[in-house]
């Protein structure tokens, strides 16, 4: 048999269907090895669409995370926080700290501060590190306390700034040094795949002209400048020596470019003998040179291994045939995360960027002062050097308190920008502190009282603090911000008044405390006035008492013969209806069971009586025992009462007068239990018949004698009827 058109039609098109659906799979399953191909090469400007183009269909976590991480990396924070919630909410509790570091990161890079340290601090509360969140809380304070000193400096974006990245800009004599996208041929120069971006070259722009743009810088040499990153530098007080940042020739196996240190010479009006440092590796990146301020130092970052962790900073000695092994600056200013960009300046304080030391957002700039030859613990520069988003390389000029740093905050015109910076505001770090404070008055006078011991409590701490008031009554306590305090005034001859104090976040407020006392003489006056108005007022809350409990008890007997009445009415009403109803339901069964009469013509009225009448049932002479036709007269019995389930029958049974009237009665009984029993044993229940003998106490035939009557009166007598009784 053939097909038809429309069947073979319907298979090639399923057949069609199929392979597409493959050829999408494919499709699908080679844009992922795409994507993270580009991932893995931190080509992360063309993964982000492919990943975004995969999400339709595949939320997986890997995808989220890499995508999550491609913004990241490309400083796109909004949709970076936005992935990293995304993470945190459908697989946290397997994302490890750096997921939940860098959504803290990108939550604060787009202003949400508490939000980002509620996102660390309910992650390492859920992971059993209280130390950890108690540690973010106190790190919340400290930038607290440096935002509060309020703009620190005066900045301003420089005009050579472009769409492309400028950064790590430092004067050198008359000129400003700084890294840049390449500024020529830009259309044919090679793209870093991280950005999209050119690659970076150092670039020279006089300093009388910053308020010119960048196409007046230059190429600070063709010989440093390759078509590899160069970027910050450092360079020796005579000019004769540059160190500068070059990413390696060489990939690793996962297609990476460390970053490594090399060293030129100015010999001749040019830079020759570029070499690169010995303290370079190439399974780690060592970049962003920074001199002592005698030259015998060189500071450095890298993520070599043996550090704290991230990019840690490190110093290698100088020496006349070489460099010292690098030296690791410790813990106190290396973290976990990334340490990078350092600077020093004339006392030999260093400043650095950060992201693992307290900050407003990826890396803020730091400043570890020198004391006894030692760094010391860094702070945060503040406001506005540091944003939400990366400030790094400064570098000040001779004047210790001028010089350039870099950031790539969007308010810029893009990418990374440099800006020129004054320090306005000294860095002085303060807890936040207000006031506590008020006047001590005689409540009935108003007046001060003066001598007054006034006592405060701190409620978490529990520490007491107690001072007299002054001849105005006047007091003042200095508090922390954000707390609970109990003021406590007392005086000789005065009753103890005391109040609540919270204060909140705004620094150097004064919070008022002021309490009246009342004297013991007058507490004594008042009390006695209190006495009297009490004792009167008892007397007529006991008079109204009185009133009130008879109102109530006349208004009860009323309410009790009202309900009674009401009772005995509806009692009435209810009997009357039950009357009716009663009458009406033996009516409605005397007609239905007048009706059922009419229409049974095995059932008949016989005055008061209804009986059920299917032929005569007599018994033989002194006999009890049912004879044939008594039994098929009886089967009538049976179905009539199964017919009518509600009728109860009286079997009636009768003697004639022979014999005794004692034997008759039992002989009258037997033949009644006797029938009654037929019913039973066809059917019927036994509660539905009465079988009652009567003997001869009721003949139809009256007979004076045995011989006054005929046989055929005597059988007559002995009968059986059948009564209903009763007939539901």
């Amino acid at each position: 048999m053939t097909n038809p058109p429309d069947f073979i039609n319907m298979k090639k098109l399923l057949f069609l269907l199929m392979v597409l659906g493959s050829f999408k799979s494919v499709c699908a399953q080679a844009d992922i090895k795409r994507a993270d191909l580009y991932f893995s090469r931190a080509y992360y400007a063309d993964a982000i669409p492919l990943y975004e183009e995969l999400l339709p269909k595949n939320k997986s976590s890997q995808l989220i995370k890499n995508l999550a991480d491609s913004y990241y990396h490309t400083f796109q924070m909004k949709s970076a926080a936005r992935w990293y919630q995304y993470l945190a909410n459908h697989y946290g509790d397997k994302l490890n700290d750096s997921y939940y570091f860098k959504l803290s990161q990108s939550l604060k890079a787009i202003g949400e501060h508490e939000q980002a340290d509620d996102a660390l601090i309910a992650h390492y509360s859920k992971d059993r590190h209280p130390e950890k969140a108690s540690l973010v809380k106190t790190q919340r304070t400290y930038l607290d306390n440096i935002a509060a000193i309020g703009d620190r400096f005066e900045i301003e974006s420089l005009a050579l700034n472009t769409e492309s990245s400028e950064f790590g800009a430092a004067v050198v004599d008359s000129l400003l040094i700084y890294a840049a996208s390449k500024k020529s041929d830009q259309m044919l120069s090679k793209l870093y795949r991280w950005n999209n971006q050119s690659y970076l070259d150092l670039y020279s722009h006089p300093l009388g002209q910053l308020t010119l743009g960048d196409t007046i810088s230059k190429s600070f040499s063709k010989r440093i400048n390759t078509n590899l990153h160069e970027g910050t530098f450092a360079i020796t007080k005579d000019r004769k020596t540059i160190y500068f940042t070059r990413n390696s020739k060489h990939k690793t196996d996962e297609k990476i470019s460390h970053l490594m240190l090399y060293k030129a010479e100015w010999v001749e009006n040019e830079w020759k003998n570029i070499e690169e440092l010995p303290f370079n590796g190439k399974d780690f990146s060592t970049e962003h040179p920074a001199l002592s301020p005698d030259e015998t130092k060189l500071y450095f970052s890298s993520d070599r291994e043996g550090g704290q962790g991230g990019f840690d900073l490190y110093y290698v000695d100088i020496q006349k045939d070489g460099y010292g092994n690098p030296v690791n600056l410790g813990a106190n200013i290396n973290t976990d995360k990334k340490e990078q960009f350092p600077h020093i300046d004339a006392e030999g304080n260093l400043y650095f960027a950060s992201n693992g030391h307290p900050g407003y957002g990826l890396l803020d700039i730091f400043k570890s002062e020198v004391k006894d030859g030692e760094l010391q613990k860094p702070n945060n520069l503040g406001f506005p050097v540091n944003s939400g988003y990366d400030d790094f390389s400064l570098a000040l000029n001779t004047d210790g308190k001028s010089g350039y740093f870099s950031s790539n905050r969007p308010s810029g015109k893009g990418s990374d920008d440099i800006y020129s910076f004054k320090e306005a505001k000294p860095l002085v770090i303060e807890d936040c502190m207000q006031f506590i404070a008020g006047i001590i008055t005689d409540k009935t006078t108003n007046q001060p009282l003066a001598n007054a011991k006034v006592e405060l409590v701190n409620s978490v701490t529990a520490s007491i603090e107690s001072i007299s008031t002054s001849s105005d009554g006047s007091f003042k306590f200095s508090v922390e911000c954000a707390s609970n305090y109990k003021i406590t005034a007392t005086k000789a001859g005065y009753e103890t008044a005391s109040k609540t104090v919270v204060t909140d976040k705004e620094r150097k407020a004064v919070k008022d405390a002021s309490l009246s006392l009342l004297s013991e003489e007058e507490i004594a006056k008042q009390e006695a006035i209190a006495l009297q108005k009490e004792k009167e007022e008892a007397e007529k809350k006991a008079i109204a008492e009185a009133k009130r409990l008879k109102e109530l008890e006349l208004k009860a007997e009323q309410e009790k013969l009202r309900k009674e009445k009401v009772r005995l009415q509806k009692e009435a009403e209810q009997k009357e209806k039950q009357a009716i109803a009663k009458e009406k339901a033996k009516q409605q069964r005397r007609k239905e069971i007048e009706k059922i009469i009419a229409q049974e013509e095995g059932i008949v009225k016989d005055k008061e009586r209804t009986l059920l009448q299917t032929g005569e049932i007599h018994f033989d002479y002194g006999m009890w025992y049912l004879r044939r036709e008594t039994r098929a007269r009886l089967d009538k019995v049976v179905k009539i009462m199964k017919d009518h389930p509600g009728m109860v029958l009286e079997i009636g049974t009768h003697t004639d007068i022979r014999g005794n009237s004692n034997y008759n009665r039992e002989l009258s009984q037997k033949r009644a239990d006797a029938a009654k029993e037929y019913l039973v044993k066809n059917g019927i229940d036994s509660s539905r018949v009465v079988s009652k003998g009567y003997g001869e106490s009721q003949p139809i035939v009256h007979c004076d004698t045995e011989n006054s009557c005929t046989e055929e009166d005597h059988e007559w007598n002995r009968r059986c009827e059948l009564v209903v009784v009763q007939w539901n």
